[in-house]
């Protein structure tokens, strides 16, 4: 049989176009012949007389006959609309309906005559005839009723006979039998009414009876040991079955052919149990009771027609007429339908190089069972190689060396067996070196002395290795003067393929090092270039001075540069400044052959002084800078401040007076005033007198410290100086309750009634709330102020107000004065513990 699959195309390739693959086949029919129809009905297969039989249906005369390649051989006239067609069990007899001619036929096979008519009866249409159980089993239509009648062909007189025990039917049903069963089907809108019979003795007897699954069913089989119904109608998605006993769901219950819109229209049970189905998508092959199709064959000659199966009795062929969008017949001959299509697809290896063995993997693939340990076989070029065994999973590999570069092509052959289909596949290798690339990767250094970089061999998609020894040739090109140096090779590291370069140009410059690979036998050449641009040396420049230095003595400390040596006659600059000189005091000092430096100096200012040490660089280095402060000593001199009292009122002016010993040019005094919880308040600036003083006014509200500062100067170090005097609080006291006043000795007295209670009210500035504020009360007697009493702490509100009253008794003409406190708390550091005025106040009646 010719290839059947229909076509699979697959295209392989590695990175460079290395391998390419084109594997598939194509499935159809091995006889394709065309039929003079004019309608179809149904199709009959007699391989004993090497006949087809092929009925078209109402409105046609004859029953076309061909040979088993479709040829026509001659028309079977007078067979008016034959619909229905069958075989006697021993091949002799072909049985048609005539829905036109109201009758069943005999024809005898081998002469191709008809031998009997059999009139159905006046106004009777039989569409469909079965043979089994010794009768000729038709289906009929007759006054708007469907019915079934039967034949005896045995008897001395046969008569088609109706059957009305068989079901009330609405049309003609279709028949079908097999083993000793008998089916029928009719149309109920979406489902089908079917029923079985059983027939073996001769006659019917029903079996089961209902509706299934269907629609207006097109094909219609009983497998031949009779258990199982198969109906095909393109409502369905799939080939519907049925156990004939009870009409239930068969196990598998359906058969696929191709998902929605696939419409199963024909359906054919071959002796082995094989099941062909037809749609929209091809014919699909089972393997009897396997609902996984073994093969799904694509027939170009058009769709298969409705119930246009048929298998022809040798266990291998399958007849199948089709129908193209014209209208058009043919018949299709398969004549290995049932060997399980086969796949061969290669693989390529991934990568092929000369002189290097590579590996050619490939796969087979089959809806049946794969043939493990099938011999393929392998050709190069047309040359035979050693064959491969197909493994368990379907897979193979084979290896093969080649010596030259170029394109190699090879195939595989599966040659075929009982159940599989033969396949071969064919791959061209195209054998090349690898591409390879050299770059550089990381630098290291690269000044005059010492350029260090490191680099990477590579090969394509890093295919292939590279053997011990490999080495990469190194060149160095100025690109000022375009002078190339060779710097010999350098070995590349065959596990990290890496290698270094070390070079010495002994000159700052723009530098391109080129780097060659020159191949191998499996490599290509490469070569790139790496530009670098050689800076001169950055050299550290590091100075050790102390910190510390004696005014008017020899100073000398040392420095060094790094990256050396250094030419002959190389110095650098040595700049200091201090607080006599804004501009640097410049000089220079030799720098010797490893770079160290020596710098003397004699300071004679004190304070900060500043050295600069400037390289200016050469050909080869940068230049450099370094600086160090040294502190150089200074002589002491006394300062001091004092105020005009400890002790200040609130808001009082305190005079303060800073005090400045012997100095050398400078004789200006700051002073400062810094309030307990304020910040420091510069007072005033000035030069001291020809005493050495300076002064100033300051009011103080609160604790105060005064600091006098002297900035210091060429010879005398900064001093400073500080004196911190006190400040009370203001404390308002006042009498509420007094109808009058007096005034007795000069002194205002108020006046209040015996009965009242007078009340004292102290407020304290600053804000003191929550301190304590004390009330003190004293009597004039004997010539003197007696104290009465002192009370305990009164709390200051959040106003900073305190109030008490007075209990006066005896007091009848008495002369009495108050007065109050603010106790300073040990957390109060702003203010200290203050005494108020005295109030004075008489009592009368």
């Amino acid at each position: 049989m010719r290839l059947k699959q229909v076509s699979l195309v697959a295209a392989l390739s590695v990175v460079a176009g290395l391998t390419t693959a084109t594997v598939g086949t194509v499935a159809y029919a091995d006889d394709v012949a065309a039929l003079p129809l004019s309608g179809y009905a149904h199709l009959v297969v007699d391989r004993a007389h090497r006949h087809v039989f092929i009925s078209q249906g109402t409105g046609s005369s004859g029953i076309l006959v061909t040979d088993l390649s479709g040829t026509p051989v001659t028309t079977l006239t007078g067979e008016q609309g034959a619909n229905g067609l069958a075989l006697s069990p021993d091949g002799g007899t072909l049985y048609a309906a005539l829905p036109d001619g109201g009758a069943i036929v005999a024809i005898d096979t081998a002469t191709l005559l008809e031998t009997a008519r059999w009139p159905t009866g006046a106004g009777t249409s039989p569409v469909s005839v079965a043979v089994a159980g010794g009768r000729v089993w038709y289906g009929y239509a007759a006054a708007g009723k469907g019915g079934i009648g039967s034949i005896d062909p045995s008897a001395p007189a046969p008569v088609a006979t109706p059957q009305p025990a068989l079901s009330q039917w609405t049309t003609a049903p279709l028949l079908a039998t097999g083993g000793d069963v008998l089916a029928a089907e009719e149309p109920q809108g979406s489902l089908s009414h079917v029923a079985t019979f059983g027939v073996a003795p001769g006659t019917a007897s029903p079996m089961a009876d209902t509706l299934v699954y269907g629609g207006t069913a097109t094909g219609l089989a009983v497998t031949g040991d009779g258990k199982r119904l198969l109906l095909a109608a393109p409502q369905q998605l799939a080939l519907r079955a049925y156990r004939s006993t009870d009409l239930a769901a068969a196990d598998p219950a359906a058969y696929f052919t191709g998902g929605s819109g696939s419409a199963p229209g024909s359906v054919a049970v071959d002796t082995d149990g094989t099941v062909a189905v037809a749609g929209a998508s091809g014919v699909h092959l089972y393997a009897g009771t396997n609902n996984l199709a073994e093969n799904h064959l694509t027939l170009p000659s058009g769709e298969v027609a409705p119930d246009g199966l048929e298998w022809g009795a040798d266990g291998t062929t399958l007849y199948a007429v089709t129908e193209d969008p014209s209208g058009a017949y043919r018949l299709n001959v398969l004549d290995a339908p049932k060997l399980t299509d086969t796949e061969l697809a290669l693989r390529p290896p991934q990568y092929a190089v000369p002189t290097e063995r590579y590996t050619v993997g490939g796969s087979f693939s089959t809806r049946g069972l794969l043939p493990a340990g099938a011999a393929l076989e392998v050709t190069r070029d047309g040359t035979a190689l050693p064959g491969v065994t197909l493994g368990a999973d379907g897979t193979f590999t084979f290896t093969d060396v080649q010596q030259d570069e170029g394109p190699y092509t090879y195939q595989v052959a599966y040659p075929g067996d009982a159940t599989h289909r033969p396949a071969t596949a064919s791959l061209t290798v195209h054998v090349a070196k690898l591409p390879t690339g050299v770059v550089s990767t990381d630098i290291a250094s690269a000044n005059p002395g010492s350029v260090v970089f490191t680099g990477r061999l590579s090969s394509q998609l890093g295919l292939g290795t590279f053997p011990q020894g490999t080495t990469v040739q190194v060149a160095r090109r100025d690109e000022a003067t375009q002078r190339t140096v060779p710097l010999g090779s350098v070995p590349v590291d065959p596990s990290t393929l890496r290698f270094t370069v070390t070079d010495a140009p002994g000159a700052a410059g723009t530098f391109t090092y080129v780097l060659t690979y020159a191949g191998d036998t499996t490599h290509q050449p490469s070569e790139s270039g790496t530009g670098l641009v050689v800076a001169p040396y950055a050299p550290a420049l590091t100075l050790n001075a102390p910190t510390s230095a004696t005014r008017g003595a020899v100073l000398s400390f040392g420095g060094k540069l790094g990256d050396g040596p250094y030419a002959a006659g190389r110095t650098v600059t040595v700049s200091r400044t201090d607080a006599a000189h804004t501009t640097p005091v410049t000089w220079t000092a030799p720098v010797a052959a490893d770079g160290t430096i020596t710098v003397k100096d004699t300071p004679d200012t004190g304070g900060a002084t500043t050295y600069t040490v400037t390289f200016p660089g050469d050909a080869t280095h940068k230049s450099a800078t370094a600086v160090t402060t040294v502190q150089v000593s200074r002589a002491a001199t006394a300062l001091t401040v004092t105020s005009s009292a400890p002790s200040y009122a609130y808001g009082a002016t305190a005079t303060v007076t800073a005090h400045l010993g012997t100095t050398y040019n400078g004789r200006t005094v700051s002073l400062y005033a810094t309030p307990y919880g304020g910040t420091k308040t510069l007072v005033t600036t000035g030069t001291v007198d020809a005493n050495g003083n300076l002064r100033a006014t300051y009011k103080v509200t609160r604790n105060t410290t005064f600091t006098a500062s002297f900035a210091g100067d060429h010879r005398y170090a900064p001093a400073t100086a500080t004196r911190t005097v006190n400040g009370y609080v203001k404390i308002a006291t006042a009498l509420s309750g007094s109808y009058t006043s007096a005034t007795y000795s000069g002194i205002s007295y108020r006046v209040f009634h015996k009965t009242v209670k007078p009340t004292v009210t102290a407020t304290v500035t600053p804000n003191k709330a929550g301190q304590c504020e004390r009330f003190q009360v004293q009597q004039y007697y004997s010539g003197a102020w007696h104290t009465l009493t002192t009370s305990g702490c009164y709390g200051l509100s959040s106003t900073s107000s305190a109030k008490a009253q007075l209990s006066l008794t005896h007091a009848l003409n008495q002369k009495f004065r108050v007065r109050s406190e603010y106790e300073r708390s040990t957390k109060d550091l702003g203010n200290v513990s203050t005494w108020g005025g005295w109030l004075y106040l008489v009592v009368r009646t």
